[in-house]
């Protein structure tokens, strides 16, 4: 008689005793998120808005704001379950006159005669288009446990605002364009 000797799969290598395949094992948690895979999420893209609404006036100064907020995104990995909190950190605005602000406020709609918390003054008239890309940070929970930083940022643009920008002027005058329709700003 000969013996023969072999590892079998299963616990211990001893072929698990039942006979039937081994269960598969779960892998670890993850423990990290690359800023590869974050600028991947689907992260809500930001809304800006603008006061006036789509005009602004040569040497005043129109109002920019956004409505982001903090953001959750559920999401399966490695058969975990993970919540990912989405923070906005800084806001890149393009005003669309070749100039731009970076902010770390959001900005609000200005009150009636107040200023601007988010503003610009163009200085030329014409048609712009105002957008603005939106820096967020992210840290994810696994499982509900603790929260853990995610790796980088992530930027993610907003709509555009397409604004109509006038020039506007006075004159003294004294009569108006009825009496005299040659008068300046008449015709």
């Amino acid at each position: 008689m000969g013996h023969i000797c072999a590892s079998l799969p299963g616990p211990g290598g001893g072929g698990g005793g039942g006979g039937g395949p081994a269960a598969p094992v779960r892998p670890d948690p993850p423990t990290r998120i690359p800023e590869s895979q974050f600028q991947t999420f689907d992260i809500p893209a930001p809304t800006i808005y603008a006061w006036p609404k789509d005009w602004a006036v040569v040497g005043k100064p129109a109002a920019f704001w956004t409505n982001t907020e903090v953001s959750y995104i559920d999401m399966t990995l490695l058969t975990y379950a993970v919540t990912v909190k989405v923070t906005p950190e800084k806001f890149h605005w393009d005003f669309g006159d070749e100039t731009g602000k970076t902010t770390t406020t959001k900005g609000a709609k200005p009150r009636p005669g107040g200023a601007p918390q988010i503003g610009h003054e163009y200085q030329k008239s014409g048609k712009v288009s105002v957008s603005m890309t939106a820096t967020f940070s992210g840290e994810f929970s696994v499982d509900g446990g603790p929260w853990l930083p995610i790796d980088g940022f992530a930027h993610v643009a907003s709509n555009d605002i397409a604004i109509d920008v006038y020039r506007y002027h006075r004159y003294l005058v004294d009569e108006d364009c009825y009496s005299d329709p040659r008068g300046p700003d008449c015709t």
